[in-house]
């Protein structure tokens, strides 16, 4: 909180991790291909144990035996570093016996290599652990979520149906009478709409009624999903 960041939750995590590997159609199993027995392209792009019998022998094909300082491995197709290997990093979310790592570790190994003691450190890497856990091969990294723009769009307004439009002052009271400067809160003129070119819709001459005016909203945010 005093950085004003956050855990990363599974969903932005698992976001960040596929980059243009994710959707029906596409599921990469590592982030540089599906070869579970590609030990010469992973060394290149992941901190990993190697090819060698763990825990016994480690033969550091990737440059490292344990941890490996932040970029020294190239970035992903949206610009993140070592989000497969090197450390188990926390989740937001999970209970206090079980909280939830994602992404492996320099002890962990590929599909052709990985003992009962190691996971396949693939893009959907996941474990749980107690929150008191502190080894060397689980870590953490921060996320800070922008900023939301609120959408606005417009709606018709009839008085004589819904009631007149109440007007809020600063101490949250509401005032039915209509004050000066309260067109400019409430009326839209088509002439100096400065969201004109964001107004994809177009108002048809008889629904410009009298004593009808129009009133901003705020546009509700939603999200579809087609993989359920």
């Amino acid at each position: 909180e005093w950085k004003g960041k956050r855990l990363p939750g599974e969903r932005e995590y698992e976001a960040a991790a596929r980059a243009l590997h994710f959707g029906p159609t596409n599921r990469t199993v590592y982030g540089w291909g599906n070869d579970g027995n590609d030990w010469a392209t992973a060394a290149k792009h992941a901190n990993l144990w190697g090819e060698k019998e763990f825990p016994y022998e480690n033969d550091a094909k990737d440059g490292w035996r344990g941890t490996s300082p932040v970029k020294a491995y190239p970035p992903n197709e949206w610009g993140f570093y070592d989000l497969t290997g090197n450390v188990w990093e926390w989740m937001r979310g999970g209970k206090h016996k079980k909280r939830i790592v994602r992404g492996g570790s320099y002890i962990d190994s590929l599909e052709a290599n990985r003992t009962q003691h190691q996971h396949v450190a693939t893009l959907g890497a996941r474990a749980t652990l107690h929150a008191t856990t502190t080894t060397g091969n689980v870590g953490f990294r921060c996320a800070k979520a922008p900023k939301r723009r609120v959408e606005h769009h417009y709606v018709w307004h009839d008085p004589n149906e819904s009631g007149p439009l109440a007007v809020e002052d600063q101490y949250g009271r509401r005032d039915q009478i209509r004050q000066r400067g309260w067109e400019d809160q409430f009326v839209v003129h088509e002439e100096d709409n400065e969201d004109k070119e964001e107004d994809d819709e177009k108002v048809d001459d008889e629904e410009q009624q009298p004593g009808r005016v129009k009133r901003k909203v705020v546009k509700r945010r939603e999200r579809y999903m087609d993989e359920l």
